[in-house]
């Protein structure tokens, strides 16, 4: 298979089998006709519905109590925060992680305004109307800036030749056939072309330039757009600049703190589950192999067994769907991926985060680096429970679904932040919840 082919299999299975409700980064307006509208909402829940549910909510439906001097004035206070938040949320712009992460910032931003003016006049508040309006700006910003991802259709004017993304029904492409074609019209300009642009072509780009337009190859259009990175355009060059050091010590910190509150949850339904490995299964009830980490270093990752006794040893084979190694109680754990909860001791001692790329078997990890060296990439972070290319792409069978789960490890690598650590755990729910990318 050559290097063509294996990129056009990557980004058809990008186009065909993927998530629609992915970032549009690159739209220079978010719903055009939706905008007004999603506007005049957010003013309506910031400026009536939202005090008014507060102030019944902390007075117990009391509303002589609600009306009465200086409440109003401090659910005037938290309804501008809230409507400062949600109008910064429809008109944000970018990656979904970042956007998301741009609602969390205003609302710190906004309700510590709010805070420290009643600190600085000495007006009076209450805390539950306090959390109540933090918690709604949040939420409801979350809701926007979702809204405004799936009414975004940017305009795409496209140089150079066809592409397997122009199909994606959910950009508006047009091929720009003469380099004197008005480029007003369109919010994006994307170069198909791997080649040096001919003069005249030049001079098209640099009067988008001047426009105001966005200019983007394929390559970076497909990451913003997908959340992938292509692997014949990816560089050594494109990791994290700052290195990984302070993150991963922040993000163990986060780890520990999460799996303490999680285990008293987790703990009874683990319980549960061995018993029942153990009665349709009998012994071992854990399955314990071998994986590559944290800076290629092998360790021994755990999950509750849900394949036949000895099925896993033997020839270095991937699980496909359906499966026959798979018992039925073992579908069902995988189903809801309860069959994963041991490897919170794994978190626990540091071999894995909760987010990251999954730890691959070892006599497997050999086989792919050999095949795609830019695979030794995914060991500079901790692998995962969970992790960007499950919730995107789901299990790889062969090298081309290898291939596309690693665009979307490398992605996640490349753009490690808080921000979407916290949508793979929300994508995460959603695909427990809807039993996605179970084999």
């Amino acid at each position: 298979m050559t290097g063509e082919s294996v990129a056009l299999t990557e980004h058809a299975s990008i186009i065909h089998g993927a998530d629609l409700s992915a970032s549009r980064a690159d739209s220079a307006q978010v719903g055009r006709s939706a905008t007004p509208a999603l506007a005049f909402a957010a003013l309506m829940l910031s400026g009536v519905i939202l005090p008014a549910t507060f102030g019944l909510v902390a007075f117990h439906g009391d509303w002589g109590r609600i009306v009465k001097a200086p409440v109003p004035d401090h659910l005037a206070l938290n309804a501008a925060a809230n409507a400062v938040v949600l109008l910064s949320a429809i008109r944000s712009r970018g990656r979904l992680d970042r956007r998301l992460a741009h609602v969390i910032t205003r609302t710190l931003v906004a309700h510590g305004a709010v805070a420290f003016t009643i600190l600085v006049l000495r007006q009076w508040y209450s805390i539950p109307i306090v959390l109540m309006a933090v918690l709604g700006s949040i939420v409801l910003g979350f809701v926007f800036v979702l809204i405004g991802q799936r009414k975004a259709v940017p305009r795409i004017g496209t140089i150079g030749s066809p592409h397997p993304i122009m199909v994606d029904p959910n950009f508006a492409f047009t091929p720009i056939l003469d380099p004197a074609d008005s480029i007003r019209r369109f919010d994006l300009i994307v170069i198909t072309s791997d080649e040096a642009l001919p003069a005249a072509w030049s001079a098209t780009v640099a009067r988008a330039l001047l426009a105001g337009k966005r200019i983007r190859h394929v390559s970076e259009f497909v990451e913003e757009a997908r959340g992938v990175v292509s692997l014949d355009h990816f560089d050594v060059d494109h990791l994290p600049d700052g290195g990984l050091t302070s993150y991963r010590a922040r993000k163990r910190l986060l780890d520990l703190v999460a799996i303490t509150i999680l285990l008293p949850l987790t703990a009874p339904i683990l319980a549960v589950a061995s018993m029942a490995v153990f009665g349709a299964m009998g012994r071992p009830i854990f399955f314990i192999q071998s994986r590559v980490g944290l800076g290629g270093r092998e360790f021994q990752m755990v999950k509750l067994r849900t394949m036949t006794a000895g099925a896993a040893d033997g020839a270095v084979a991937a699980t496909v769907r359906n499966d026959p190694r798979v018992t039925p109680l073992g579908r069902w754990l995988r189903r809801f991926r309860i069959d994963e909860i041991p490897q919170f001791w794994n978190v626990l001692i540091g071999d894995m985060s909760l987010v990251g790329p999954r730890p691959e078997w070892t006599a497997l990890a050999g086989v792919l680096e050999a095949q795609e060296p830019t695979f030794a990439f995914r060991h500079v972070v901790r692998p995962g429970i969970t992790g960007w290319a499950q919730v995107k792409a789901g299990p790889a069978a062969d090298l081309a679904e290898t291939r596309v789960k690693l665009g979307y490890d490398l992605f996640y690598i490349k753009h490690l932040s808080f921000s979407l650590d916290l949508q793979i755990l929300f994508r995460t729910v959603w695909v427990l919840a809807t039993g996605g990318g179970v084999r």
